[in-house]
């Protein structure tokens, strides 16, 4: 029998942001520092990662980002998500002030995914990852992520 899969808190991801460079159909990003912190997993970034991101009207667009990390204890991990980002009024008053958003200022849900050869990390790679997220300032986001059970 199925049973109702359930959402648990496992980080907190945090990201600066640098760009974009943009052309007629997307805006390049590059997530120049992140950060993940949980009970499980602690990692910095290790090298600069991008957000080929999909403006598609109305103030919506679709992030799609891969950055690696490195976790406390030296293991590589690769993270990857895609996702629907509304910039509503509050969060373009917010990238103008450069100050942060409450979670329901706007319309950001992502879809994770891990990959690694680390043992300690394979229960990453074994999992959906959701995240909400917020500004913390005009280049600063801040999601929480859960795995889905």
């Amino acid at each position: 029998m199925a049973t109702t899969p359930e959402l648990v808190k496992e980080m907190i991801y945090v990201l600066d942001v640098d760009g974009p460079l943009s052309t007629e159909r997307r805006q390049f990003w590059q997530m120049t520092r992140a950060t993940l912190e949980g009970p499980r997993v602690r990692a910095s970034s290790v090298l600069p990662g991008i957000d080929w991101f999909t403006p598609v009207g109305d103030g919506y667009g679709h992030p799609h980002v891969r950055l690696p990390f490195r976790t406390d204890d030296g293991a590589i991990v690769l993270m990857e998500y895609r996702g629907i980002v509304h910039a509503t009024d509050a969060f373009q008053r917010a990238v103008a002030d450069d100050t942060p958003t409450k979670w329901e200022d706007q319309y950001m849900r992502m879809a994770l995914t891990f990959s690694t050869d680390a043992a300690p990390y394979a229960w990453l790679t074994k999992s959906l990852f959701l995240a909400r997220g917020r500004l913390l300032g005009a280049k600063k986001l801040e999601y929480e992520v859960f795995r889905i059970t």
